[in-house]
């Protein structure tokens, strides 16, 4: 996460033996961010395997997002979702998570080239 920037990103595999601890630290640095009001927000996701415990990780920090949006009008955020090309079941996840939370997803489908 880059605090400077904004960006925050989550790339690779998720699947720890322990989620909530896991991503915890994420959570907190996240809410310490928050606390600066930051006028941007990039939440860059490419992952290949979330297990069902980080995919609700996943989606207390996207919810803690859209918390801050709802209470600071002028912040701009965004969700890049990248998948790879024959990745339906990530791209369907994003789909779903940015039904639930509302936030404007940037779907990105990556090749192998």
């Amino acid at each position: 996460f880059n605090a400077e920037t904004g960006r925050l990103e989550v790339i690779g595999r998720s699947i720890p033996e322990h989620p909530v601890k896991f991503y915890q630290p994420l959570e907190d640095w996240l809410t310490d961010f928050i606390q600066t009001k930051p006028n941007n927000i990039i939440l860059h996701v490419f992952l290949d395997y979330l297990n069902t415990h980080s995919t609700e990780c996943m989606l207390l920090i996207m919810k803690q997002i859209k918390s801050y949006v709802v209470t600071n009008s002028s912040a701009t955020v965004k969700v890049e979702w990248l998948f790879d090309e024959d990745d339906e079941d990530m791209e369907a996840l994003g789909q779903d998570l940015e039904s639930i939370t509302k936030l404007s997803f940037e779907y990105k489908v990556v090749t192998d080239d």
